[in-house]
């Protein structure tokens, strides 16, 4: 073994649901719910195979054409009830208290369901590049708050710029990459192009994928909005995610001749960036915790989990934030009620959450731990 790559065997504990999307989508015609409340994803092959032994291709292409009720109404239509077609399922999720809470909510009606990314097999993991853009935020808000003098310049050009419209995807993009161009780009690789990812410091880091994990350990979440007045409002957006307990492990590896971080850095960074988003953010809804080594992981959680304006910024964040929602989500900024974060003096003002076996979850919460 080289001795210049530091290995470590490292676990994420999923202490709340956790997606990560692959920007697949399933169709209110392409799943059933039981009786027992189970969410049934049919194998597509095997259900077709079925439907034309009973001579029944036609109406069912009939009805993917035409007609717009959920999947289990239509079989139970032509006698197909759920003793038949469970042995159709490629998998299913305990569906939680999805549907019980939609039930309750003013938009009932559920369009989708997305999909937790899964590997060749079909087995959900998470992949590495998530866990690594995960370290990569909190590695920049450590190194904002450990020398913040460096990044003094930047930190005004970024205020400056704040107030000018632009598109989404381009909003800041320049002084973005000049803030992580600062921060890791010290290798020299390529001088002429100081930019260039060959430059980048976090080449040596490097984080594999997760170890496969099972379709039994996902569950259904429906995205909920917790407000600053502890009012929940569900929204009829259903996702597939990692129940809490679920253990997720995987390896990461550094160079230490061109990483400088070791990893009680990362873990010491994850700690600052988790006391960062307790104290100005989840510690006004009630919410998050106090606890060390905790994560902020996947999709659904929330802005302050994927920036470091409060990092950079800390009390002026508020108003920072506000205008990047003002320049960036036209007039979503007023149908979302942003023009009331400042008055609330917390931008956003909804905390990410979700609801499972009754209870109130915030999303995308893990506890990380250095195994070997």
């Amino acid at each position: 073994m080289k001795d210049y790559l530091e290995h470590k065997t490292c676990r994420i504990k999923a202490l709340s649901p956790i997606f990560i999307g692959n920007g697949d989508t399933i169709g209110k015609k392409e799943y059933m719910i039981s009786p027992d409340g189970k969410v049934v994803i049919p194998d597509v092959i095997k259900m077709y195979q079925a439907l034309q032994k009973k001579h029944l291709e036609k109406q069912y292409e009939k009805y993917m054409l035409r007609y717009n009720e959920e999947l289990g109404t239509w079989l139970v239509r032509y006698h197909i009830f759920p003793e038949e077609y469970i042995a159709w399922k490629k998998y299913e999720l305990d569906a939680g208290d999805a549907f019980t809470t939609l039930k309750n909510s003013k938009e009932n009606k559920v369009k989708q369901i997305q999909c937790f990314v899964k590997d060749a097999y079909g087995n959900p993991y998470v992949p590495g590049s998530s866990i690594k853009g995960m370290l990569r935020t909190a590695l920049l808000a450590y190194e904002i708050t450990e020398h913040p003098d460096t990044y003094e310049a930047l930190k005004k050009e970024i205020e400056k710029n704040a107030g000018m419209r632009a598109k989404r995807d381009s909003y800041l993009s320049r002084e973005t990459t000049s803030l992580e161009t600062q921060a890791f780009h010290t290798l020299e690789r390529e001088k002429r192009k100081i930019e260039n990812a060959v430059n980048s410091c976090l080449s040596g880091l490097i984080v594999s994928d997760s170890n496969p994990l099972s379709t039994d350990q996902l569950i259904l979440c429906q995205k909920i909005d917790y407000t600053i007045q502890r009012e929940e409002k569900p929204f009829p957006l259903l996702r597939e995610a990692l129940k809490p307990g679920t253990e997720i492990d995987f390896q990461i590896t550094i160079d230490k001749t061109v990483c400088p971080y070791t990893m009680d850095m990362i873990i010491k960074a994850l700690n600052r960036f988790g006391e960062i988003c307790y104290d100005s953010f989840y510690s006004r809804f009630q919410r998050g915790t106090t606890e060390e080594n905790i994560v902020w992981l996947g999709g659904g959680v929330g802005f302050l989990s994927k920036t470091i304006l409060y990092p950079m910024y800390g009390r002026k964040a508020v108003k920072i934030t506000d205008q990047v929602f003002k320049n960036t989500l036209g007039k979503n900024y007023k149908i979302h009620k942003h023009n009331r974060d400042l008055e609330l003096r917390i931008a956003p003002h909804m905390c990410k959450c979700t609801r499972y076996q009754k209870k109130l979850y915030d999303m995308g919460m893990g506890k990380i731990e250095v195994l070997s």
